[in-house]
């Protein structure tokens, strides 16, 4: 008798994380210059940390490969 498959159904892929995480260095400065906007008007240091690591939290459970590893 075998167990039935309970594996996770595929996900986004490691690379993914990158993408999203470069997004998150290069967009708020640029924003910044083009649009002047003042982010530690809106957000502090902490909770930007904070949104930053729930992001990776979030992305690294719902991607299935290790980054930089072959689907």
């Amino acid at each position: 008798m075998s167990l039935p498959d309970v594996s996770a159904p595929p996900g986004l892929k490691g690379y993914r994380t990158l993408i999203v995480n470069g997004a998150l260095v290069v967009l708020p400065p640029l924003l910044s210059w083009i649009g002047g906007v003042n982010w530690s008007d809106y957000v502090s240091p902490a909770a930007a940390v904070a949104i930053v690591s729930a992001a990776n939290i979030g992305l690294r459970v719902i991607t299935s490969t290790a980054i930089g590893k072959a689907a």
